[in-house]
């Protein structure tokens, strides 16, 4: 896929945080009960999935949050990656590579816990395949991904790190690490697509500051 620029306004990823602002917003007005009608409507239940039920969650889930925090979160993380990234790729090829990653996170982290019944929201999974692409396409760019401004390599190689380690430790039992690593790798696929040599490029780059962390890491004695 050829890269195509647009210098315009990220308008795509202003939309999404209204929407997901608003969305948020109404259902901090309803009752307890009602919002957990909408949540079971909604979300994403790898159970009801492969019964059948609840296919569009694979899409719908990824604009639902369990609180003001978790969606204050992941809106820092989606303007401090998105804003950048669709400037540089254009607002289609950004709405789908966030559509598409969000899709695979949750299809995967389906796939891995096919009996729970335990519902998935939020928009991680997606924002995570943005940063993936950030990371591999633009490493120097500097991002507010993180709320502390970082050039983007960095950024990827940290996340990508601790979202490994969870998973692998089964830590953080609460959150998604197989969503996140599963939209991250998408988002790495998609950088490929659209610009491989800039992408390959980002890969030696960020495999290079790895090694340098890992070398530090081990020689400050923290690993």
């Amino acid at each position: 896929m050829a890269r195509s620029r647009d210098e315009g306004s990220p308008n795509v990823t202003y939309l999404i945080l209204l929407v997901t602002a608003l969305i948020q917003l109404y259902i901090s007005t309803l009752q307890v009960a009602d919002a957990i009608r909408l949540f079971d409507i909604y979300a994403l239940s790898p159970a009801r999935l492969f019964e059948g039920v609840g296919v569009a969650g694979l899409v719908t889930y990824m604009f639902l949050h369990e609180g003001w925090l978790h969606f204050l979160v992941n809106a820092v993380a989606l303007w401090g990656a998105g804003v950048i990234v669709e400037k540089e790729i254009g607002s289609a090829t950004y709405a789908l590579v966030y559509l598409t990653s969000g899709f695979a996170a949750g299809l995967v982290h389906s796939f891995l816990r096919m009996s729970s019944e335990v519902p998935l929201v939020g928009s991680s999974g997606a924002i995570f395949g943005i940063i993936a692409v950030l990371f591999l396409l633009m490493p120097f760019k500097i991002t507010f991904a993180t709320l502390i401004p970082l050039p983007a390599v960095l950024v990827g190689v940290m996340l990508s790190a601790i979202e490994i380690s969870a998973f692998w430790l089964q830590s953080d039992v609460g959150i998604a690490h197989d969503a996140h690593l599963s939209g991250f790798v998408f988002g790495c696929v998609s950088a490929f697509v659209i610009d491989a040599k800039r992408a390959l490029k980002g890969l030696v780059i960020a495999l290079f500051v790895f090694a340098v962390l890992l070398y530090l890491g081990i020689y400050l004695g923290l690993i």
